[in-house]
């Protein structure tokens, strides 16, 4: 009888191991005619696998030109020759984790590694020179090697060696279109996408290797363009020129592969050829997922919602920004979208808020030379949107002494401008050696006019910046930057604004002097700061 039990219990294991969901782990090793990194190898497994099933990645590389490559004087100086290594991958992450290995190219020993955000990932573990991080789930974060974000800031007055950054992107398992549907078009790197008959597609899969698209290339109505991880593509996409039933609705750009810009010469003062642009124009029911953009020539995701329906958002999750450019903004989304779980290293504003319906939400950010994490401007009435659980990793600035920058920005309010019923909660600022204190207002005139400018229930809640921002060798002729509020006169103050459960410089932000701040007709009876509320 025990023997019996013992074979039935046995049979039922088996056929229970048997019957486990496959785990997934989609490796890309190889893309056709891009060159990998001068800096980095990766190698990724499951964690329970043995050594011996190691796969190795394909590491891609993005560069800020030098001044001999820059005619148009479009890259950053204090940025010339840094370079950006990434891999992505996708998993189910269905009961085992994945590490991910990271070595030099050049045989030298990583000595140590800091992954940010920090959490969302594994602290890095060193062994024999080399790095390993475990994910547990999807997400993208940053692994500085040997301290060259960290122990060095590489904004204004760095001297030091180029800095080679890797980003590792854990990317959920897409899917992928089925290529015995008719409507599915698979497109090589050697044709071209814009002799296709569109009446024979619906579905485009770019095949592996490098595509060149062109500049603005259409996508239509109800089309679907899958960018796997072994593919990438350079050109712009956008949809049409429309408004209304007019306007391009219901399309969806999705994969782990990579859209380029880095081929793409634009002067930063022209303003005028949206061809550029990676994304722009406007839509309704746009999807966009995945994807890394490379190196944007202009503003990155600049695409309008066409037909203001709030039931039919632009959706934009877990996307890529690698940026080094003059005006590389990050999203601009203006009304009736979500922007989520993306990672965005831009050197401009990162974010604006929206005029409507606007939720923005779990988002990584990093600038090298300039931007802002947040550019408040002209807000009529901002109950409608959201903008929360933010992480900054690094927060750097080429100059000091601009403007731009900051984490939440509303430097340029002019006469006429109103900012009202705007709620900013739950940003963390980690960068150890961040630029600038997190909070600029200042308000501008224009052409000598008398109009009022307007605030009400403006609120900035758990906004968390542990420093103070870097000291430099000019801080004694033109000041350290400080937390600021610069009103224009006694009838236009910055008023009814609510700091609350703010940290700043290792202490709760209760007042102006534990803030630091610059401030000039500003309404000290309406400006409050409030600590342990809930």
């Amino acid at each position: 009888m025990k023997k019996l039990l013992y074979a039935y219990f046995l049979v039922l294991l088996l056929f229970s191991f048997n019957n486990l969901p496959a785990q997934e782990l989609i490796v890309f090793e190889d893309i056709p005619g891009r060159t990998i990194s001068d800096h980095y190898q990766c190698r990724i497994k499951f964690e329970s696998e043995s050594d011996n099933e190691w796969q190795e990645a394909h590491v891609l590389q993005t560069r800020a030109k030098e001044k001999s490559e820059d005619a148009e004087n479009a890259y950053y100086d204090i940025l010339r020759g840094f370079t950006a290594s990434w891999i992505a991958f996708e998993s189910d992450f269905e009961g085992d984790n994945v590490i991910v290995e990271i070595s030099k190219k050049d045989g030298s020993p990583i000595t140590k590694a800091m992954v940010r955000p920090v959490g969302d990932a594994s602290p890095a573990k060193i062994s024999n020179g080399k790095a390993y991080i475990t994910f547990s789930e999807p997400a993208n974060v940053n692994v500085d090697i040997n301290g060259q974000m960290e122990d060095n800031y590489t904004g204004f007055g760095y001297k030091g060696p180029k800095v080679h950054t890797i980003t590792l992107f854990a990317n959920p398992v897409f899917p992928k279109p089925d290529l015995n549907d008719p409507t599915v078009k698979v497109l090589q790197p050697d044709e071209d996408i814009n002799t296709l008959d569109r009446s024979t597609w619906q579905t485009l899969v770019f095949a592996p290797g490098v595509h060149d698209i062109g500049l603005g290339f259409q996508i239509l109505s109800d089309e679907t363009i899958y960018i796997p991880g072994d593919a990438v593509v350079k050109g712009t996409i956008h949809p049409l020129n429309k408004w209304g039933n007019d306007a391009s609705k219901n399309f969806k750009i999705y994969g782990s592969g990579t859209l380029s810009s880095e081929h793409i010469v634009r002067h930063p003062d022209d303003d005028d050829n949206k061809s550029v642009k990676p994304f722009t124009y406007q839509a309704e029911g746009a999807h966009l997922e995945g994807f890394v953009i490379a190196d944007p020539a202009f503003h990155t995701l600049n695409m309008n919602h066409s037909g203001g329906n709030a039931t039919n958002l632009n959706i934009y999750k877990n996307l890529k920004i690698l940026a080094w450019r003059k005006n590389s903004d990050g999203i601009n989304a203006f009304r009736d979208s979500e922007v989520s779980d993306c990672f965005f290293r831009i050197q401009d504003d990162a974010f604006y808020l929206g005029s409507s319906n606007v939720n923005q939400h779990d988002n990584v950010v990093w600038t090298d030379a300039n931007g802002a994490v947040l550019f408040l401007q002209n807000i009529k009435d901002g109950s409608t949107c959201k903008f929360n659980n933010i992480k900054v990793i690094y927060q750097r600035s080429q100059w000091h002494w601009w403007h731009g920058g900051r984490i939440i920005s509303f430097r340029s309010l002019r006469p006429g401008n109103i900012l009202t019923n705007i709620h900013i909660k739950n940003i963390i600022v980690e960068d150890p050696l961040p630029a600038f204190p997190p909070f600029y207002g200042r308000m501008e005139s224009k052409s000598n006019s008398s109009e009022s400018i307007t605030i009400k229930n403006l609120v900035f809640e758990n906004i968390h910046q542990e420093h103070d921002g870097v000291s430099t060798s000019m801080d004694e002729n033109k000041g350290k930057p400080r937390n600021t509020l610069d009103g224009l006169d006694n009838d236009r103050k910055f008023e009814n604004i609510t700091f609350k459960n703010c940290y700043f410089n290792g202490k709760p932000l209760t007042n102006f002097e534990e803030g630091n701040f610059h401030k000039e007709f500003v309404d000290l009876k309406t400006v409050k700061f409030i600590e342990n509320s809930k």
